[in-house]
């Protein structure tokens, strides 16, 4: 009798009785009056109640929908529709992507060899333990637990914090504004490099080229400030407008656009080529530079430390700096990352992994830009 019943009833009215297959109380806590029992054989899920046909719509009895329903408040995170990170790898390239940049390849370098060269790096790890690594993990906990961006969750740590939010938003929009016209003068170079010879390899000659501006600087001096930049003597008189370098920030602000429009759906998928590229990019260059004479010159003048820096208070500063800006802390991108990553995610290790990754190839960097240079 009571299979007919439940052939007749639908999923959610069919009553939890000794029949009902223990998986699906498994791990659950049912609540009766609104109060919790105990689990096991105690609570009244797994009593023998059997439905009959006068009681199947007794106000007593718990149907599926009811306990699904005690499911959702004992399990809230899951119900909150942010979306997931498809695995674990593609939030790391992300993060170490979000990490790795012109900071590391050529603002590092030019700090150490300023500073002390290889003594700088005592103040630099120094600083990396006591405040790179910390707020790293903390960030990515803040937004992993509360599973907000950085607005979201400053609110919820409190309504009058919420200006800290909205002040990361602002800077990030202003980083964004110079990357961008960084990588529109990438864009720029890339398209020329196609030519042969090089444009910046030799002074032109033509109606259109200046001769004697390019041979009292340099080819390459001359195609940077006046065939990239086409620079004004002062800003009180410009030159025309830069209609080339102005197509190549477009293409460079589209790029972006086309990595965000499905948020993590689309940017997931795209780190597998931002996070990897500058490695290959900087191995291909080690390995250039290793051939190069002088190479072992450039790097001694490198790291060659000298102590003396040390003393100087404005050299710890620029290492805390340089922590800072290189491991992007307190932009709120790490918030928004971890946000995506599930509530019991052991971020700790992602914070130690994901940092040592990010100096280590300060370093790295550093070898391959002062085998390259001549110093």
């Amino acid at each position: 009798m009571q299979n007919i019943l439940r052939k007749q009833m639908s999923r959610g009215e069919i009553l939890v009785g000794e029949k009902l297959e223990l998986r699906e109380l498994k791990d659950r806590l049912v609540q009766e009056n609104r109060k919790p029992t105990k689990y096991g054989t105690s609570n009244f899920a797994f009593e023998d109640a059997s439905p009959s046909p006068d009681s199947s719509q007794g106000e007593g009895k718990l149907t599926l929908d009811m306990a699904a329903a005690d499911e959702k408040e004992i399990r809230p995170e899951c119900e909150d529709g942010r979306e997931s990170w498809d695995s674990k790898l593609q939030f790391m390239l992300a993060t170490i992507g979000y990490a790795v940049g012109l900071g590391n390849v050529w603002r590092f370098p030019y700090l150490a060899q300023k500073n002390g060269g290889g003594a700088f790096l005592i103040p630099y790890f120094i600083m990396l333990a006591i405040e790179g690594i910390p707020v790293f993990y903390l960030e990515l906990a803040v937004g992993q637990r509360l599973r907000k961006g950085a607005i979201g969750a400053w609110n919820l740590v409190s309504s009058y914090m919420g200006g800290i939010g909205i002040s990361s938003a602002v800077v990030s929009f202003n980083v964004a504004l110079y990357y961008n016209t960084i990588i529109a003068w990438c864009i720029f170079y890339l398209l020329h490099s196609f030519q042969s010879p090089l444009p910046w390899s030799h002074c032109k000659t033509g109606f259109n080229s200046n001769n004697n501006e390019c041979n009292k600087s340099s080819p390459t001096q001359y195609f940077w400030y006046r065939e990239t930049l086409n620079i004004s003597d002062d800003i009180n008189h410009p030159e025309n407008f830069n209609w080339s370098i102005a197509a190549c920030l477009f293409i460079a602000w589209l790029l972006c656009y086309g990595c965000m429009i499905k948020g993590i759906a689309s940017s997931g998928k795209v780190v597998y080529v931002t996070a990897t590229f500058p490695y290959f990019v900087l191995v291909a260059f080690f390995f250039r530079g290793i051939t190069l004479e002088g190479m072992k010159d450039g790097i001694i003048h490198l790291f060659k430390p000298n102590w003396t820096k040390l003393s100087d208070p404005v050299v710890w500063l620029e290492a805390g700096t340089q922590i800072f800006f290189s491991l992007g802390l307190g932009f709120g991108g790490l918030i928004a990352f971890s946000s995506y990553n599930p509530v019991h995610n052991n971020c700790y290790r992602d914070a130690i992994f994901v940092s040592i990754t990010n100096c280590m190839t300060s370093m790295f960097a550093g070898i391959v830009v002062f085998s390259i240079l001549d110093p």
